[in-house]
């Protein structure tokens, strides 16, 4: 009789760590968690992610924290191996997200992945692959040779790089839904710890696309900070959760938001609960503060909070699941009950009237000054549904009701003063508090005294159409080497951009079709989207359109070259000619030439010493400033540029370069059909294809017809 066999077996380490690795991370919303909590324990400031493929092809966070040290960087990737607990008692009172160092070990397992790490003390950054837990050689295979992390230049921070995630899972890789549902879920991620994580700012976006998902900044208010991730419905109508506190239970404090009796949605969100700062789900909690919202809200309708509990350490048990999503705490059910007593007293005592909204017909276009409230686009200029024609509805009965005509009323024409005077009060309520740093003289008084002595507009004056004054030929030139920008100064600027973008009006306009200007003088164009057509002040468009292409091609801007140089006196002498109480020639000529190396290293403004300008920045190929504007742009990047603030001199410069290209109205044929040939065949593609639209643009676009029964809107009109 034969011996029996042993059917249990040792199964080999790669198993067990692949097998340990799929319950810890199955998904790549998983992933990013575990790497978004390292990141924050590293006392980042700025998180940035980077997703491709839903996660699955790439998935990048970078930070800047406190780095790794050299020395730990072998150990980085090794199952059970931690900086943040040294044995079983620290979970007593553990304050950090991770602690068993399982997380980057399993990531390792299941992806390629790569650090690229610098700590501030440090001067160099060092980079290093890891495969199945050890560090690798740079085309991740084993090597018998010790791989030591590569020395390279870096940031102060951490950047890990997780690319073809599960490529050795297929199984896991076909249980997982589609790359825009995984992207989904890595968003829901990445805002529920920007609403909880106040002095950390978090940036995330899909590779190759401008816009970012998600953009907060450290300090955010938490109102601004829901307003970013869940829209302006939600955050308008909140009430505060504070104060919450009881030392018998072991309750430390409670904080957080909530929606009111006001707001109420079909659609289920689901609630955002921290407990001592990390992300969890507590049923128990959850069904019991849904039981006090149901006496409060429609049937079916849902509300929306956000908890931050702290609990003694001692009382909390964070080691209950492998991805640490649920908790345990002692005197759980009188906590909860005290939560709620104080949530139903909130909702009780503001729970007096209710607020229902209403939608008026506009018959007329709004005026210059009135404000879209909360900055929302309107229901007409939301991408809707496809509408069925009605054909009862294709002839305009209503005499009330708007047409084309309304908005082609005659303006008396406005030379460069009040066009200039205009454009910065609107772009001071955009984004820049005081674009006129110095309070000195200002130029629009100037147009004042001129409308009252009845004379011509300045620009029949400018020096560049007097031919007893200069001369001169332009050369233009596009073909300067490119130059890397790592100013901090310019990523604010951009970032500063992203958070007044307003996201289906730059859908609108990246997916328009150009028509045709309309008014000259009033600046008005056409354009369509879907079925729509919309009238726009292309005036603000362009105007926003040229500083972004300034912000993105910062230092790497074409040139214009003048044939002979031309002396700055000369340029300016015009204005002076025509007011007195300017501030003097020489004090604005002194501070743009001290400032003229700047000039030709960041703008292309070239100045040589003789106090002569030679070549001006050119934005877009084919496309020339207004040249009428020179002398207005050179008096005030003397007069109102802060030169003592690198973001608000940058600024300051890129708006005025973006004035001097924006065009005037003319009576001049010639150049109106020059004009509007180039903003049909050159800056409208454009914008089509890197514009980001402000919110304040709002106010200057606006839907004038459905094109099913356009026909009959002209015909009327």
């Amino acid at each position: 009789m034969s011996e029996p066999t042993c059917t249990i077996k040792r199964l080999d380490e790669s198993v067990i760590n692949k097998i340990a690795a799929g319950e810890i991370i199955i998904q790549p919303a998983n992933a990013l968690k575990e790497m978004l909590e390292n990141s924050i324990d590293a006392r980042a400031t700025m998180i940035e992610i980077l997703v491709k493929d839903g996660g699955l092809k790439l998935l990048q966070i970078t930070d800047n924290g406190h780095g790794i040290s050299k020395i730990d960087l072998p150990l980085l990737c090794e199952r059970f191996a931690t900086s943040k607990l040294s044995k079983f008692e620290d979970l007593e009172s553990i304050a950090t997200y991770g602690f068993r160092g399982e997380a980057l070990a399993s990531i390792s397992h299941i992806s390629r992945l790569s650090v690229i790490t610098k700590q501030p003390n440090s001067k160099l950054a060092y980079k290093a692959y890891y495969m199945n837990g050890q560090l690798c050689s740079s085309n991740f295979k084993s090597s018998n040779t010790n791989v030591e992390p590569k020395p390279i230049a870096g940031k102060d921070g951490t950047q890990i790089i997780v690319e073809d995630l599960f490529y050795n899972i297929p199984s896991r890789l076909r249980g997982l839904k589609s790359k825009s549902d995984e992207f989904a879920k890595i968003l829901d991620i990445v805002g529920r710890y920007a609403i909880h994580c106040d002095n950390v700012g978090f940036s995330c976006k899909k590779y190759g696309d401008p816009l970012q998902q998600v953009n907060t900044r450290p300090q955010m208010p938490i109102k601004e900070r829901i307003r970013v991730v869940y829209g302006s419905a939600i955050a308008n109508e909140l009430l505060e959760i504070d104060g919450i506190s009881n030392d018998e239970l072991g309750l430390v404090k409670v904080s957080g938001v909530m929606t009111n009796a006001n707001y109420n949605n079909k659609k289920k969100i689901q609630p955002i609960i921290f407990i001592n700062h990390r992300l969890v789900t507590c049923e128990p909690l959850k069904r019991a503060i849904n039981a006090v919202f149901l006496y409060f809200l429609p049937k079916g309708s849902h509300s929306f909070y956000y908890l931050s509990l702290e609990i003694k350490p001692e009382n909390l048990d964070v080691n209950v699941h492998p991805t640490k999503r649920e908790v345990r705490f002692l005197n759980e059910d009188e906590i909860i009950d005290t939560i709620v007593s104080e949530i139903h007293t909130k909702l009780s005592s503001v729970d007096t009237s209710r607020k229902f909204k209403t939608q008026s017909v506009i018959t007329k276009r709004r005026n210059s000054d009135e404000e879209l409230e909360e900055h929302q686009l309107p229901k007409t200029l939301q991408p809707s549904l496809k509408k069925y024609r009605q054909e009862n509805k294709m002839v305009r009965v209503d005499a009330s009701q708007s047409k084309l005509s309304s908005f082609m009323q005659q303006q008396p024409s406005q030379n460069y003063h009040d066009v200039m005077r205009k454009e910065f009060e609107y772009y001071s309520s955009l984004i820049i508090e005081d674009d006129t740093i110095n309070t000195e003289q200002d130029i629009p008084e100037e147009n004042e005294k001129e409308e009252a002595e009845g004379e011509l507009p300045v620009e029949s004056n400018s020096i560049l159409e007097s031919p007893s004054k200069l001369e001169m030929k332009i050369e233009t030139n596009h073909s300067r080497k490119q130059v890397q920008v790592n100013l901090d100064s310019i990523a604010l600027l951009k970032n500063d951009l992203t958070l007044i973008i307003d996201k289906p009006l730059t859908n609108i306009f990246n997916n328009a079709v150009y028509v045709g200007i309309v008014d000259p003088w009033k600046r008005l164009c056409c354009f369509q989207y879907d079925v729509k057509l919309f009238l726009c002040d292309y005036a603000a468009m362009l105007l926003e359109f040229y500083y972004q292409i300034g912000l993105h091609e910062f230092c790497n801007f074409g040139e214009i070259e003048f044939d002979e140089p031309i002396k700055l006196i000369d340029i300016l002498q015009p204005l002076y000619d025509k007011n007195e109480d300017l501030i003097p020639m020489e004090k604005v000529i002194d501070a743009i030439f001290h400032m003229k190396d700047m000039f030709k290293e960041y703008f292309q403004i070239v100045i040589d010493d003789d106090k002569q300008l030679t070549t001006l920045p050119m934005l877009l190929v084919g496309v020339e400033p207004d040249f009428n504007k020179l002398p207005y742009l050179i008096y005030r990047l003397g007069t109102k540029i802060n030169y003592g603030d690198e973001k608000d001199c940058l600024r300051g410069v890129l708006r005025q370069i973006a004035l001097f290209y924006l065009p005037e109205p003319t009576n001049d044929e010639i150049k109106n059909n020059t004009f509007e040939k180039q903003l049909e065949s050159i800056l409208f593609p454009e914008i089509k294809r890197q514009f980001l639209a402000p919110k304040n643009l709002l106010r200057d676009v606006i839907q004038i017809a459905d094109l099913p029964g356009l026909y009959r809107v002209f015909e009327r009109c």
